[in-house]
């Protein structure tokens, strides 16, 4: 028998024994992840993180790597499936996009805050890896981390890696730009000093990038801002105001957009909400607006936007069924 095809009867082993261990493991680690961005965003823009991207490496590709790493010394040819846990800790893998630079910041430091909290049932394997504050030479930018994810199976408690990288959605593209996955090793492509210089140009553009959405984010985020403060109620109507008639075509946690008679969008904030509503406890403005509500609102063209502020109650369930068998009749 052929060290070749022993390594290949090992891997098909070791995911016939740990194949459903694996898939359990992931299931709980993207809760995991999901919980954890659930808690940062606070019900407000959930696309901003994603841990959707998972897989678990093609058995064929698990067993290409492990004889490549035994070829280039770095790992003794393994014995039993255990060794091959131990030379590879991709096996199960789960990608976590964030919109900005400060999203991914505010993810790190919440995932670093659970895995080394006594309490938590997921831990790191290892000390993570911060390519985000240390990128590699030619460019590349991730956060990357080994989780340790217990699974109960028929022999007992099963402690399964998982690798998590977390990127911004540019840094992730960037890897498609530079198609780097064609220059790792043992991959075709051997990347030269122009290669390596020419994508590492492009992750500071990128990076360049990211720092400005942060940028517009910030922006957008004071604009919108719920005020915590009982107290504190907002002048919302300008002097002399313009009512107009509006449709809601976009709704989230903190604001509406609304286009009016002359196609200008406008924006409805939480707090122009809470004052027809009467309530100053933070609110969700989707659980009072829903996409194609008419509503009466004041016009306030600022400097910095175009408000629409409510004239009156949003609408009711009652309108909101006429309203859409109107739609379904017509």
């Amino acid at each position: 028998m052929t060290a070749a095809s022993t390594i290949d009867e090992l891997v098909d082993d070791l995911y016939l024994q740990r194949g459903r261990a694996w898939q359990a493991a992931l299931v709980t680690a993207q809760n995991f992840l999901e919980t954890i961005a659930d808690e940062i965003l606070d019900n407000v823009d959930r696309d901003r993180l994603n841990a959707g991207t998972a897989r678990i490496k093609d058995p064929a590709r698990a067993a290409d790597k492990l004889r490549r790493k035994i070829a280039e010394g770095r790992i003794a040819p393994p014995t039993d499936v255990d060794d091959v846990v131990d030379a590879l800790g991709d096996l199960i893998g789960i990608k976590v996009l964030c919109k900005s630079p400060r999203d991914l910041h505010a993810f790190v430091d919440a995932l670093e805050a659970a895995c080394h909290d006594p309490d938590c049932s997921v831990r790191f394997a290892r000390e993570p890896m911060d390519y985000v504050e240390f990128p590699k030479p030619n460019g590349y930018r991730a956060y990357h981390a080994i989780l340790l994810v217990r699974v109960a199976t028929h022999q007992g408690d099963l402690d399964v890696k998982v690798e998590v990288q977390v990127k911004t959605r540019l840094q992730d593209a960037w890897g498609e730009l530079t198609h780097e996955d064609m220059y790792k090793p043992g991959e075709p492509l051997k990347a030269s000093k122009k290669h390596v210089d020419r994508a590492r140009q492009m992750a500071e553009l990128l990076l360049q990038v990211d720092l400005m959405a942060d940028e517009l984010a910030a922006q957008l985020d004071s604009q919108t801002a719920v005020s915590n403060d009982p107290v504190a109620e907002p002048t919302l109507v300008p002097k002399d105001p313009e009512i107009i008639s509006a449709r809601v075509t976009r709704t989230g946690p903190r604001y509406a957009l609304a286009v009016g008679p002359d196609g200008r969008r406008g924006l409805i904030p939480a707090r122009s909400v809470k004052a027809v509503i009467g309530v100053k406890d933070r609110i969700a403005v989707d659980d009072y607006l829903e996409v194609g509500d008419e509503v009466r609102v004041v016009v306030e063209d600022s400097e910095d936007a175009l408000y629409y502020h409510l004239s009156s109650q949003p609408p009711s369930r009652r309108s909101r069924r006429r309203r859409r068998r109107a739609e379904q009749d017509a």
